[in-house]
């Protein structure tokens, strides 16, 4: 049954059709007059199911937050989606289940720093310094009226434009009410036990830290723990400060060059990231910093000359590499197997409100029937695949774009979090469902490989797998998967009910990277590069 909120004496009936989000502690809903309800999940939510932590948290969540945020300091930055009203389980009932708050529309600073998306949605260098400036204005408001956020992280800065707005100031940390949520990817490591999990409350100089990954991740599009070191995790290279910009670590090519940026940025950098210098992040440095897109290969630098530029090299029309063949051929002979469904009319199949529609000789037909704004779908020539979710319930289906109906039997995985991420790679049989969730600071991968008769044929969740940042690039060719990386394009199949790797083209190293995006071309691969496209051909 969908939840019922009390709002200035209204009663609000909350539709799935109307939930434009939601993490591991809320979901939000459209109003439909300019404001949203963050609505708490309540202890008996189903997806706090079997984990009896978070129905204590929940507990602790209605018990302590309408105090916390009646004494929320007024005058805050403009930038910060501060609440403007109280939801109450009922027309006379004192308890308070959710707030009210303007309503705001952006991308999510997570999406600056992912390679693919930048690639497909160029960001003017100006207006990604102007939106940094702004988020740092708006944290050192904040810190001025006696607030640290404490989870500070990409996921809760929403940008339009040049202009972040910060959202969730129900966790932030102020009057004696401390923060306990953090992300392991934006937590300050001088704050944290050896398993990176603080020990110690955030402060101004963590949410400072925090903004410093932002920065980083924007302008370069990596992490300060990115890439690889053959010896050390990821999390313990946070405790032992071996960042991405020191000496044997593996830099990924699908990130920007470091050399783009001026070496005092860098060095800034480093220091914050390497030596614990902590302290607010030098304003001046992002001031004077100037991005030019350079004309001869369209790629963003601060420095005299481009770096990229430096580094090209001649690349003839076709080369033979050992058992390689491979020819650089025109970006639109390229056709992607696979592609999002739209609300838009006309196309092969759509969505159409609550049903998903199909265009036929006679006209559109529906195929079946979808929760209205609740739904994602990706389609090929012959199979298409799908979901939605509501109430703590995910509902997955697969069609055939061409006739019959929606088969809505597929058994999905408990999604739990914020849905951060979601695509599928189709190929005949089958298609490859990526969902990434945000859930307790960290954001995990799941594939699940459903079959054309709705089977799932494997579910895992593969964060580890070192393949895993090429997946959105990824075609599928029969019932194998082929992702684009940096040691070249890697083979995935499912092994005895396994999600597994099971081979790596290690030819193709020289050409591909994690950023490229595959596509089956007659009786080879063709990859979309970041300046051309290829054919390639094992002989």
């Amino acid at each position: 049954m969908s939840p019922v909120a009390w709002i200035q004496g209204a009663r609000v009936q909350l539709a799935p059709a109307q939930l434009l989000g939601q993490g591991g502690e809320a979901e939000v809903y459209d109003l439909g007059d300019g404001r949203v309800l963050k609505w708490w999940k309540p202890v008996d939510h189903p997806d706090f199911d079997g984990l009896p932590e978070a129905r204590k948290a929940a507990a602790q969540r209605f018990a302590e937050q309408p105090a916390k945020l009646r004494a929320l300091p007024a005058n805050l930055p403009t930038a910060v989606v501060a609440p403007c009203g109280f939801a109450l389980a009922g027309k006379r009932s004192t308890e308070v289940i959710g707030y009210v708050m303007p309503k705001i529309i952006g991308m999510p600073l997570l999406s600056y720093g992912e390679p693919r998306w930048r690639r497909e949605h160029p960001v003017d260098g100006a207006d990604l310094i102007a939106m940094l400036l702004a988020l740092h204005d708006a944290i050192a408001g904040l810190h001025r009226a006696g607030i640290v956020i404490g989870d500070c992280n990409d996921l809760n800065v929403l940008v339009d434009g040049r202009r972040p707005q910060l959202i969730d100031v129900d966790s932030y940390q102020y009057g004696g009410y401390a923060c306990s949520m953090f992300s392991e990817r934006f937590v300050d490591p001088r704050l944290c036990d050896a398993q990176l999990v603080p020990v110690r409350p955030h402060d101004t100089d963590s949410d400072w830290f925090a903004f410093a990954v932002m920065a980083f991740r924007c302008l370069l599009n990596i992490g300060p723990w990115g890439g690889v070191h053959k010896q050390c995790a990821p999390s313990a290279r946070a405790m032992r400060r071996q960042s991405v910009l020191g000496p044997d670590i593996v830099y990924p090519r699908a990130a920007r060059p470091t050399a783009i940026l001026p070496d005092d940025l860098l060095a800034i950098f480093r220091a914050i990231f390497e030596t614990e210098v902590r302290g607010v992040f030098p304003r001046p440095f992002l001031e004077c910093l100037r991005l030019r897109r350079c004309s001869t290969c369209g790629e963003e630098h601060a420095r005299t000359r481009c770096p990229s530029c430096q580094a090209l090299a001649h690349v003839p029309p076709a080369v033979v590499h050992g058992r390689l063949r491979w020819q650089v051929v025109p970006l639109s002979s390229i056709e992607l197997a696979s592609a999002p469904v739209s609300s838009t009319a006309g196309n092969a199949t759509w969505i159409a409100g609550d049903a998903l529609m199909r265009r036929t000789r006679l006209g559109p037909e529906r195929i079946g029937s979808v929760l209205a704004g609740q739904t994602r779908a990706w389609a090929s020539p012959k199979l298409g695949v799908g979901f939605y979710r509501a109430g703590g319930y995910a509902v997955g289906f697969v069609f055939r774009p061409d006739r019959g109906s929606l088969d809505d039997r597929v058994a999905l995985p408990k999604i739990r979090g914020q849905l951060v991420d979601a695509h599928a790679i189709i190929g005949d049989d089958r298609a490859w469902l990526w969902l990434s969730c945000a859930n307790a600071g960290r954001i995990a991968t799941t594939c699940v490989v459903i079959g054309a008769d709705a089977r799932v044929i494997a579910s895992e969740t593969v964060e580890d797998a070192p393949w895993v940042t090429g997946i959105g690039g990824a075609c599928a060719a029969g019932p194998q998967l082929f992702v684009p990386t940096d040691d070249g394009i890697a083979r995935i199949e499912v092994v005895q009910g396994a999600i597994a790797q099971t081979r790596v083209f290690a030819e193709t190293a020289a050409l591909i990277n994690a950023g490229d995006r595959l596509a089956i071309d007659g009786g080879g691969l063709a990859a979309i590069r970041r300046r051309d496209a290829i054919r390639m051909q094992l002989a």
